[in-house]
């Protein structure tokens, strides 16, 4: 089980199962962008921060941000929750609003 601070979350719809051996996922962001007024779509929208990925049994799983600036940042890695956890903290330490 993946806890996540108020407001992140696993993209949705992505139909990743976290189980297996190799998977990618993109982890970010859900901002309030109005209320839906009766149509089918969420007043919620989803901006990725970065992606967690393990690519075999051998790896570790790893967390990478999407830098916004010019910066590249060093992937994260650990376990799931870790590097969940890491990512969450580092951007908002960053103060990234996307």
């Amino acid at each position: 089980m993946v806890d996540f601070p108020e407001g992140y979350g696993f993209r949705p719809g992505a139909k990743a199962k976290l189980m297996q051996e190799m998977f990618s996922v993109d982890i970010g962001v859900f901002a309030w962008v109005g209320p839906a007024y009766g149509k089918r779509r969420s007043p919620y929208a989803f901006g990725p921060i970065g992606c967690v990925r393990k690519l075999g049994s051998d790896t570790p799983v790893q967390g990478v941000l999407y830098a916004g600036s010019s910066v590249a940042l060093p992937p994260i890695e650990g376990m799931l929750q870790q590097v969940v956890t890491a990512m969450c903290t580092v951007h908002r330490m960053t103060g990234d609003k996307t």
